[in-house]
């Protein structure tokens, strides 16, 4: 396997990824809907037109699929619900109909998901197997697994992994808290015990690589940690790894949901996530405690 195709290339976990594969000795290919020429392979795509230009599949043996608009990224109107939706269904449907329509040597697919699919305060350490929730983020994740789940019918080993908070220097959760902590102004949000399934970022990416290149473990994964932390236990180490303060009482739930609507229910869960399947299945955690992810991504060491 040695040509791997990415939606989603350029975000925040696609980049990790696609150097990750590189180190590895990966060619790396995107689709886009604006593609340029450069040093890596670009193709168009868009979804919304159900256009695809099906010289990406040329020598393309695993495709990863981490495209979606962000769901936090902007406050949930119906019309940005929709999108949201949308873009992770219309393009997932776009795949599958290239992949059936056009002969390709792909053999493993891996999608991305949430944790959200179980709802913001599931039974304590859910599995894969744990019962779906019926809220709007866990609907996102039911119709894009299952359309993503379309993909095994071509003969095509295909694993989902549920992705929780991720970790990384160059945005989410540690960038916001981060540059509030710096002015001495970081808080936990809501209930300081609010338990946050998070995982580092090069975890993540690895875990990706482990399911394409063993396409015997198809199926659905949970992508966290070992050990899930609490908000407060979260925002007290990224103080302690930048040497500031951390004194401020958690932000009221009642202010979270005046600024964000119901959007705010996605950082008031509580959620105990479990890992046990992906660890069964012979994945090494490099980082496996908070403080210790943490002090790498700030700091460079642990």
């Amino acid at each position: 396997m040695n040509k791997i195709l990415i939606t989603g290339g350029t975000g925040l976990l696609g980049s990790n990824l696609t150097k990750n594969l590189e180190n590895l000795g990966f060619n790396v290919a995107f689709l886009s809907r604006n593609p340029k020429k450069g040093e890596r392979e670009m193709y168009f795509w868009n979804p919304n037109s159900g256009e695809m230009d099906p010289n990406a599949l040329l020598q393309t043996q695993g495709i990863i699929h981490l495209a979606g608009a962000g769901v936090a990224d902007k406050r949930w109107s119906d019309s940005y619900k929709k999108e949201i939706l949308d873009s992770r269904i219309l393009s997932t449907q776009l795949l599958y109909k290239t992949l059936k329509e056009n002969p390709h040597q792909v053999t493993s697919f891996v999608g991305a998901s949430a944790v959200g699919i179980y709802g913001t305060h599931p039974v304590a350490n859910i599995d894969e197997n744990g019962k779906i929730a019926n809220n709007f983020l866990a609907e996102v994740c039911k119709q894009w697994e299952s359309e993503t789940l379309k993909i095994k019918d071509l003969g095509i080993s295909t694993s989902i992994i549920r992705i929780g908070i991720v970790l990384a220097k160059e945005g989410g959760f540690v960038k916001e808290i981060a540059q509030l902590a710096k002015f001495g102004l970081a808080a936990p949000l809501g209930r300081k015990d609010l338990q946050t399934p998070w995982i580092h970022i090069n975890d993540l990416s690895n875990m990706f690589i482990h399911l394409l290149r063993n396409k015997h473990l198809a199926g659905i994964y949970n992508g966290v940690a070992p050990k899930s932390a609490s908000n407060e236990v979260l925002t007290k180490a990224i103080c302690k790894a930048l040497k500031k303060p951390q004194f401020l009482p958690p932000v009221p739930t009642f202010v979270l949901q005046m600024l964000m609507g119901e959007m705010a229910d996605m950082l008031l869960s509580s959620q105990s996530v479990s890992a046990q399947k992906i660890l069964d299945s012979g994945f090494l955690f490099q980082y496996d405690e908070p403080y210790y992810a943490i002090q790498e991504i700030l700091n460079g060491k642990y």
